[in-house]
C-alpha cells in the first residue's frame, strides 16, 4: 500500500505540473543532463549550426547527493567538459571527494558509504527540438567508480558485502516543455541490483526577481532497484533547487545553488550548497 500511495502521489504531481505549464508563459529550460540536476545550464547550439563548441565548468559542493542517495558527507569538486556541434554533444563529467582515503572507499562495497567517493562519467548524446517551445535530449553514459576497478572493466561483479560496481551503463532522456521538464534514467547494463533500475523525475522552474530560480521537483523509481532501502518501487526525492547566476566576465559565469531534498523512502532530509564557474 505504501508503494501504491507514493506512485499515485508522483502521478498527481506530474499532472499538476502539466496544468501549470499550460497556464504560464513557456520559455526554454536549462538542463544539465550529466548529473540529472536540471538547474544548471548546458549550452547547446541550434541544430542548423555546424561550428564545434567547447564548454567547461567546475563546481564545489558541500556534499554529494545523487537521486536521494548521499554519496559523500564531505565537500567534492566536480567538473565537466562538453564538445558540441549542432544537436550532437559528447564529453565527460567527474566528481572527486576532498575526504581522505581513510574515510572510506571500495572496501565497504556500498554505493552510499564511501566518503572518498569518486566517479567519472563519459557521455555522448543528441538533442533536438520537438516543437517551437519543446526539446528532447537523448544520451548514453557510463558511471565509472575508480575506487572499485579498471576503467575498461565492464564484466565486473558487485564488491563483496555491497552493491558497488566500477562500470554501469545508463540511457538518459530529458524532455523540456518551456519551464516544465521530465527526466528519465535507465541502467540497462551492469545494474548493481540486476533489475535494470529506472529513475524518473519531473520538475518546474519558477523565475523570480534578481535572477533567482526555484525548481520544485519530485522523483522516484517504478521498479525493483538499488535506490531504495528495500529495493522496491518508491519515491526517492521531494524538494526544490534554488539557484542564482551571475556574469563575472565576457565569457565567464558563476552560479550559486542550494538543494533542499526530502527522501520519503529513507525518511531523511538532505541539504547541500554549491558554486559553479562556467566557461
Amino acid at each position: 500500500m505504501k508503494n501504491i500511495k507514493y506512485i499515485l502521489l508522483l502521478t498527481i504531481a506530474i499532472s499538476t505540473q502539466l496544468s501549470i505549464a499550460q497556464e504560464n508563459d513557456i520559455s526554454e529550460a536549462n538542463t544539465d543532463l550529466v548529473t540529472g540536476s536540471t538547474t544548471a545550464t548546458q549550452d547547446q547550439e541550434e541544430e542548423t549550426k555546424t561550428e564545434w563548441k567547447a564548454n567547461f565548468d567546475a563546481t564545489v559542493v558541500s556534499r554529494f547527493i545523487w537521486r536521494g542517495i548521499i554519496l559523500g558527507e564531505y565537500p567534492s569538486i566536480q567538473s565537466s567538459v562538453t564538445f558540441s556541434n549542432g544537436g550532437f554533444f559528447a564529453g565527460a563529467w567527474a566528481s572527486y571527494s576532498l575526504s581522505s582515503a581513510e574515510n572510506g572507499g571500495a572496501a565497504s562495497g556500498e554505493v552510499a558509504v564511501a566518503e572518498n567517493y569518486k566517479e567519472i562519467i563519459p557521455y555522448i548524446g543528441y538533442g533536438f527540438k520537438t516543437g517551437e517551445e519543446s526539446k528532447l535530449s537523448l544520451m548514453v553514459l557510463t558511471h565509472y567508480n575508480p575506487n572499485v576497478g579498471g576503467f575498461f572493466d565492464f564484466d565486473n561483479v558487485p564488491v563483496e558485502g555491497g552493491n558497488a560496481v566500477n562500470n554501469r551503463i545508463e540511457f538518459r532522456t530529458m524532455y523540456n516543455i518551456g519551464k516544465l521538464d521530465f527526466f528519465g534514467g535507465w541502467d540497462f547494463y551492469n545494474d548493481p541490483s540486476g533489475n535494470s533500475s529506472l529513475y524518473l523525475e519531473a520538475g518546474y522552474t519558477f523565475d523570480f526577481q534578481k535572477g533567482i530560480s526555484v525548481r520544485p521537483f519530485i522523483s522516484g523509481t517504478p521498479n525493483d532497484n538499488y535506490y531504495t532501502t528495500d529495493g522496491k518501487a518508491d519515491l526517492t526525492q521531494v524538494g526544490w533547487y534554488t539557484s542564482k547566476s551571475f556574469s563575472i566576465g565576457e565569457d565567464v559565469g558563476l552560479s550559486l545553488k542550494a538543494d533542499m531534498v526530502y527522501n520519503p523512502d529513507r525518511d531523511q532530509f538532505n541539504a547541500a550548497i554549491g558554486a559553479t564557474v562556467k566557461l
